[in-house]
């Protein structure tokens, strides 16, 4: 979108200048001396001119296009006239988004509108899908949407007439600040547009995991950790046995120490029988 814009700028001023040009070549050959010699060179300066500015543009034709994409979401009629009604006003409110972000040049605040448009979009894509969601978007829609828009409408009042007083700089931080929170809002928005459809799907994945559970084709929670304690006890146990097996191989393998008797020594004295006296090696 900015990049038109850029286009749309570059090719009017290439446009003024082959204008000008032309029109001073003009004058200085045939040097028209009447009303008519000089209509005649305005009329042939802006034909070049307006011939430049096309092809300064690159044929620019994306504001002659199709419906935007944004639109495109939310095209047909539900049935409904109240939903149908509620989203021909959406439709509006998003090409007015679009008209706005057009004539606006700052770059940030331009972002923040094309994703501005992408949500309004996708949220009354929403309500396309089902209708029954219109109730939701009540409030978004009767004062969420315009007074956002009233606030881009008054940004762009600004830019256009030049105001860069402190107040008008400050309200326009303001209106950018207050984009994001407005953004912010599309997002909660959404979740609750497409919460009951979640919750939906999470009911489904409950019951089927449970029909399964039941018919004995998925195991349990309690199941998988009853097996896995099962597993840990034998491994455990195998532990235990191979640790008793090495134990008793180790004792098997240890040679058998024999207590050695005492040694007697014998006292060369004589004790008074006449018989040689032995004594332990404590009692010398």
């Amino acid at each position: 979108m900015k990049k038109n814009k850029k286009k749309q700028k570059s090719g009017l001023g290439a446009g003024l200048i082959a204008f000008g040009a032309a029109y001073a070549a003009y004058s200085a050959v045939f040097k028209p001396h009447s009303i008519g010699a000089y209509a005649l060179a305005f009329a042939l300066s802006g034909f070049l001119g307006a011939i430049v500015r096309v092809m300064a543009q690159g044929l620019d034709t994306t504001q002659n296009q199709k419906t935007p994409e944004s639109l495109q979401k939310v095209q047909g009629d539900t049935g409904n006239p109240e939903v149908d009604e509620l989203l021909e006003q959406g439709r509006e409110m998003i090409a007015e988004i679009r008209r706005e972000n057009d004539l606006i040049p700052d770059d940030s605040l331009s972002g923040k509108l094309d994703i501005l448009e992408n949500k309004c979009a996708e949220i009354f894509r929403a309500v396309y899908d089902k209708p029954n969601r219109a109730s939701q978007i009540r409030k978004f829609m009767d004062y969420y949407l315009p007074t956002t828009l009233k606030m881009v409408k008054g940004y762009r009042m600004l830019d256009e007439r030049g105001i860069t007083g402190q107040d008008a700089i400050y309200a326009r931080n303001r209106i950018d600040d207050a984009l994001l929170v407005v953004l912010q809002g599309c997002e909660k928005m959404l979740d609750k547009l497409y919460q009951d459809d979640v919750l939906d799907l999470t009911t489904d994945i409950d019951v089927l995991e449970q029909m399964l559970k039941r018919d004995g084709l998925s195991e349990s929670d309690l199941d998988i950790a009853a097996a896995q304690a099962k597993r840990a006890a034998q491994i455990d146990a195998a532990a235990n046995r191979i640790a008793r097996e090495r134990a008793y191989d180790q004792q098997k393998q240890q040679p058998v120490q024999q207590t050695a008797a005492p040694k007697w020594n014998i006292d060369p004295r004589f004790s008074p029988d006449g018989q040689a006296q032995m004594k332990k090696p404590d009692e010398q």
